[in-house]
């Protein structure tokens, strides 16, 4: 789907169906969210941003919610770089799927979802928000042993959800762009 949207940048979505939170492939996809998007470092922003200059900023997430879930790419961008920028995403998704990740990808993976969760737990609104979301979405047993969860999934299970849930053929789309001039 395409939009006109006023302004300088083009938006680029790109989302698949992932698993419910209480999944046994939730902690995979979330340090493989991680690699691909979650910081400046990552392998989107390496690659779109740094390398090629497609964009101007790009990240990915995942939201795990009780039925289901999603991944999402989303990037800002010249509106004439829209197609480039969808086939290098594509690449760099198709590159992790084939190749893996490594094992330091891992682990920076894992030590910043441990600060995050740590910086989130330092005020009592956090320590509430993660325990009542817990409490309502799944489990908090759940919530208080998921940083185990994540220290203990392997690079193989981190590809295997890769190609489990980021297929090239199965992903919606959405871009804002600014109207084109006649």
């Amino acid at each position: 789907m395409e939009m006109a949207r006023p302004g300088r940048y083009a938006y680029l979505g790109l989302a698949w169906l992932a698993p419910s939170i209480d999944h046994a492939d939730t902690a995979a996809v979330d340090l493989l969210v991680a690699i691909l998007g979650h910081s400046r470092s990552s392998r989107l922003s390496d690659t779109l941003r740094d390398r090629l200059g497609l964009v101007t900023s790009i990240s990915s997430s995942y939201s795990a919610l009780q039925a289901a879930g999603t991944i999402t790419v989303i990037a800002q961008l010249e509106a004439d770089n829209l197609a480039r920028t969808e086939a290098a995403i594509l690449g760099e998704i198709a590159r992790l799927r084939d190749g893996g990740v490594s094992e330091a990808e891992r682990r920076r993976a894992v030590t910043a979802a441990e600060a995050r969760h740590e910086l989130s737990m330092e005020t009592a609104e956090g320590r509430a928000f993660a325990l009542g979301r817990a409490e309502t979405v799944w489990r908090i047993e759940e919530e208080l042993a998921y940083l185990d969860r994540l220290r203990a999934v392997s690079v193989e299970q981190i590809r295997l959800a890769a190609g489990r849930y980021l297929d090239p053929e199965r992903y919606a789309r959405l871009t804002f762009a600014p109207p084109s001039r006649p």
